[in-house]
């Protein structure tokens, strides 16, 4: 049981799932926050009742804004390092100690889980999305990226805390990418279950990654923390 790695979870209307998402981190950390934004469903009580630390958002205000509220709650307690994942089913706790393991080895300030070993699994929309995404944000970041959109990762608390993060929305993930790049930090990719199935994903692919590609490129160009920091 790791007490120096705190998980952190936005959820919306994930009232089917959560409880086992919750539940099989704590098999592996003592300490989950979720943040639920805005849902209409009994995503909190059953957060809660599984054992996480629960914040709901009285309206739905975006992922990347409950994720940011979560890593803030998540840092109250000075972890080393924070994990996150999805509440909705997409990412298997059981996953966990791959990332837990990759952040032992001291290499990497973040670790991404990818779900690119089995391609054939993943819909056709969202593979050539996140495909294309990923060879995008490889050449604007420097990092040779496989999923850049896996919002299953873990990141030291050094490195969330200088991330000075923005995004309110699906280009959290990125903006965490491009901003790791700026700060000249070690990224790995490290290999995750791949499920899609009967989980309930908000993420629109055509419409959410035009809005990724666009604030990519303003968190690449014009938000740059290393250079803040001077």
């Amino acid at each position: 049981m790791r007490r120096d790695i705190v998980t952190a979870i936005p959820a919306l209307n994930c009232a089917s799932t959560i409880a086992d998402v919750v539940a099989g981190c704590l098999q592996f950390v003592a300490t989950v926050v979720v943040v639920d934004d805005g849902s209409s469903d009994q995503t909190a009580s059953r957060a809660r009742a599984a054992g996480a630390t629960v914040e709901r958002l009285e309206r739905n205000q975006g992922k990347g804004f409950a994720l940011r509220r979560a890593l803030h709650l998540a840092l109250d307690s000075r972890p080393a390092a924070v994990a996150m994942l999805d509440g909705d089913g997409q990412h298997d706790p059981a996953d966990l100690p791959a990332l837990l393991a990759a952040w032992d080895r001291g290499r990497s300030a973040m670790i991404i889980g990818s779900r690119m070993g089995d391609a054939q699994a993943i819909p056709r929309a969202r593979f050539w999305t996140n495909y294309i995404g990923s060879r995008i944000l490889s050449r604007m970041s420097g990092f040779d990226l496989s999923d850049s959109q896996s919002g299953f990762r873990l990141a030291s608390a050094e490195l969330i805390r200088r991330w000075r993060l923005r995004s309110n929305g699906y280009a959290i993930e990125s903006e965490m990418i491009l901003k790791s790049s700026h700060l000249r930090a070690r990224l790995e990719e490290v290999p995750i279950r791949t499920i899609y199935g009967k989980e309930r994903s908000h993420f629109q692919p055509l419409r959410d990654t035009v809005r990724i590609a666009c604030e990519s490129i303003y968190f690449k160009v014009f938000d740059d923390p290393h250079r803040d920091a001077r």
